[in-house]
This record gives C-alpha cells, sequence and structure tokens, in this order.
C-alpha cells in the first residue's frame, strides 16, 4: 500500500510593502479620530459659549422689563450711592449664581469675564439707553467676546476717531476668530449669532449700519 508522506507548507508572512500599508492605514485612522474628537471639542465650545450669550440676553430682557425699558448700565465709575455700575453686578441677579461669564474656548484668559457689553448702548455717565431708541434692536450688537490681552466688561468703542469704528480697530477689542474662523454674538433682541470675521468687516463698513450704533 504506497505510503502518502503530507508537507505542509510554511505560512506566508506579511511584506514589508503589506505591513507599511497597515501602519499607512492605522495612522491615518488615528489622524482622522483625533480630527474629529477637536472637531466635537471645538464645537461643543461653542454652542457652550453661545448658550452663556443666550443667558446673559434673557437677562437683559428682564434687567428691561424692570427698568423702565432701559438696558443694563456699563461704566468703570459707580453710582452715587458706591454701587457698581459694571454689568456683572447689574445683571447678577438676572443670571443667578451659577453663571461663571468665560467662554470656555479661552480657559487660560487672564480676565475675569470674557465677554463684554456694546458701549454704544449707554450715555455717557454710563447709564443704559432706553430700548425704544434701538432702531434694529436684531442688527444691532449687544455683547461680544473679549480679545485675549483685554479685561474691560464693555468695549471702548466710543472713543472711536470721527465716531467710526474701523476693522482694526474692533478687531482689537473683541476675539473674532475665538471659535475658528468666527466668534459668537449677542444682540440687542437676545438672539445669538456665530459670524466669522469676514461677515463682521462687511458690516462695519456699511453705509449707516446698525451693528454697533442704535
Amino acid at each position: 500500500m504506497p505510503t502518502h508522506i503530507f508537507t505542509r507548507r510554511p505560512r506566508a508572512g506579511f511584506t514589508l510593502v503589506e505591513l507599511l500599508v497597515v501602519i499607512a492605514i492605522v495612522a491615518v485612522l488615528a489622524t482622522l479620530t483625533i480630527s474629529v474628537r477637536a472637531n466635537v471639542i471645538k464645537k461643543t465650545e461653542t454652542l457652550r459659549c453661545s448658550s452663556n450669550l443666550r443667558q446673559m440676553g434673557i437677562a437683559i430682557q428682564l434687567y428691561a422689563g424692570d427698568h423702565q425699558g432701559r438696558l443694563p448700565s456699563s461704566s468703570h465709575q459707580r453710582a452715587a450711592d458706591g454701587s457698581s455700575l459694571s454689568w456683572t453686578q447689574t445683571l447678577a441677579a438676572y443670571l443667578g449664581p451659577d453663571f461663571i461669564g468665560r467662554c470656555p474656548s479661552v480657559p487660560e484668559h487672564p480676565a475675569a469675564v470674557t465677554y463684554a457689553l456694546n458701549d454704544l448702548l449707554t450715555y455717557a455717565d454710563g447709564s443704559g439707553l432706553p430700548v425704544l431708541s434701538v432702531r434694529n434692536p436684531a442688527a444691532t450688537l449687544a455683547v461680544g467676546e473679549i480679545a485675549a490681552d483685554q479685561s474691560s466688561e464693555h468695549f471702548h468703542f466710543a472713543g472711536a476717531a470721527r465716531g467710526r469704528v474701523t476693522a482694526a480697530m474692533f478687531k482689537s477689542f473683541v476675539n473674532v476668530e475665538g471659535h475658528g474662523s468666527g466668534a459668537n454674538y449677542l444682540f440687542v433682541d437676545a438672539h445669538v449669532e456665530t459670524l466669522p470675521w469676514a461677515e463682521i468687516q462687511r458690516r462695519l463698513a456699511a453705509a449707516n449700519s446698525p451693528f454697533l450704533k442704535p
């Protein structure tokens, strides 16, 4: 009876080219995962910042309802009784104790709060204008995000030369690209928009624009 001899063929291993392909695929997948995670974090930070501003918008509306339709004050000065005229104080009762007032995208910002009020919505003494004096509440900036080297709780647009706030001046005060290519803005009517810097420049350049001046 013939004897059959079975021999096992040696198992082929990965070639160098195959190993390099696998490594490249793993690297691409890892990069995509990191990129997706980073985008999710940035999106979350933008939404949390928008939520902060919406909370401020509601507080401003409530304040106006309790103060003859006037917007909150914004000044480094103090009232006759010594109380602060900063919105961080006048709106405190409406914002509640849990309001932080800081955008999560700038955790290292040196300022106590990273949002500032548009000072063109106040009189020279810092007291707020009547809401009814704002010609286009849905198009007029109420609160924005301050630039990294700023600390004031209100912008200083009122000091612009010839009353015109240039793009350069605006950018020196506002963190115009705090969320990717844009930033969050709260308007007088209490709605919030995430607007790119290019759109802000367009609004600033428009003739008789209500974006800053009520």
